[in-house]
């Protein structure tokens, strides 16, 4: 039983490595953005050119049903690589593929251990309004996505279709759309997000609901190496689909505190060790979720 884990997480932990072997830096890109603050993966404010790269690497466990009943217990391991570049000073386009290694028991003594790459995200975050065009303090925009169901279908050793808790993912295509706002002003920063995820077509007998999410964040950087940020972060899952018919008991709120722990080395490298605590759920079907620990790297190029 360990052994698969521990290979498992070998595996990730490798790919991060390698992820995050340096490369040449042609500028620095916190100059060009004209503000010393300190952004992870999807909040940095965008200027023409800036290209960045990022490997985080993610462990969470959660119990899903009823207990006594039909619940399962997955722990998983997950591994996103990331690349966002903005071709103008008001956009980002990003992408991003994880690979995810779950571990599933379920109350009937099943088991399933899963190494497989999970569903692409394409997103985009448009600059809406800013109240400079260099060193903002307020910046508001949209930022939209689309999730595809690029998961390999995880199967048995005879063949048959193993349940929802154990596949790399949805199996929908989820439109993705939401709002963000972020304030400047060194050395502080404050992050503001929503967003609404739906999806459709899917391909197993389940498929989510809406999810709602919501994410605010305190940031403060001590110095040039060192920033650390706290914050919260809800989200509303509406009742999933279940062959055909919509089971209330599906529905979910949690509610996390975020603190995050951030460190640049040098410019343009930025590393990130945080979690996300549960302080609150409700779930008709008795989900519990657990914590989240994750481990992020992340430079920036300058690609012209």
């Amino acid at each position: 039983m360990l052994g698969p884990r521990l290979a498992a997480l070998a595996l990730v932990m490798t790919s991060l490595a390698l992820a995050a072997t340096p490369g040449r830096a042609s500028a620095c890109a916190t100059c060009g953005c004209g503000d010393p603050t300190r952004t992870t993966m999807g909040t940095g404010q965008p200027y023409a050119g800036r290209l960045r790269l990022g490997a985080n690497l993610r462990y969470r466990w959660d119990d899903v049903g009823d207990e006594g009943v039909d619940r399962a217990t997955v722990h998983e391991v997950r591994l996103d690589l990331a690349a966002a570049y903005a071709p103008t000073d008001w956009l980002i386009v990003a992408a991003s593929l994880p690979v995810l290694y779950r571990d599933v028991g379920w109350v009937n003594g099943g088991h399933a251990s899963t190494v497989s790459p999970g569903e692409l995200e394409l997103r985009a975050r448009v600059v809406l309004l800013r109240d400079r065009a260099f060193a903002p303090r307020h910046l508001l925009g949209v930022a939209l996505g689309l999730k595809l169901p690029t998961g390999i279908d995880q199967v048995t050793p005879g063949g048959t279709l193993l349940p929802i808790e154990a596949q790399p993912g949805s199996g929908t295509w989820d439109g993705i759309g939401g709002l963000f706002y972020t304030h400047l002003a060194d050395p502080w920063a404050v992050f503001a997000t929503a967003q609404v995820t739906v999806g459709w077509a899917g391909r197993y007998d389940e498929s989510p609901g809406p999810s709602l999410r919501g994410g605010l964040a305190l940031q403060y950087r001590f110095d040039a190496n060192v920033t650390v940020r706290g914050g919260v972060d809800a989200r509303w899952d509406a009742p999933a689909t279940i062959e055909g018919q919509t089971d209330p008991s599906t529905e979910h709120v949690t509610l996390f505190a975020s603190p995050d722990f951030l460190w640049s080395p040098e410019d343009d490298w930025l590393l990130t060790v945080g979690a996300r605590i549960p302080v609150a759920q409700l779930s008709g079907q008795g989900r519990a979720e657990g914590w989240y620990f994750l481990v992020s790297a992340v430079v920036d190029l300058e690609a012209r």
